[in-house]
């Protein structure tokens, strides 16, 4: 990891550099790493990947028609 000294206290992201504040060690910066979101719409090794979160959308759409349910039953 590295650490920035510098006047300048930066946090965000500027290209594939993401700055950061550290609780323990101060001000960071980190490279980007990971997979494209392209490649994990399109590739098939990945076929899992989509199947897992089609699955959590439709349980969290599920989830929240229950939650507004309960609330109708809630507040009468």
């Amino acid at each position: 990891m590295a650490r920035v000294e510098s006047l300048i206290k930066l946090n965000g992201t500027i290209g594939d550099l993401s700055f950061y504040k550290s609780k323990s060690v101060g001000y960071q910066a980190r490279m980007k790493t990971g997979v494209s979101g392209d490649r994990i719409a399109n590739d098939p090794a990945f076929a899992r990947t989509r199947e897992n979160g089609s699955e959590f959308g439709r349980a969290q759409q599920e989830g929240k028609k229950l939650r507004d349910i309960s609330l109708v039953f809630y507040f009468r």
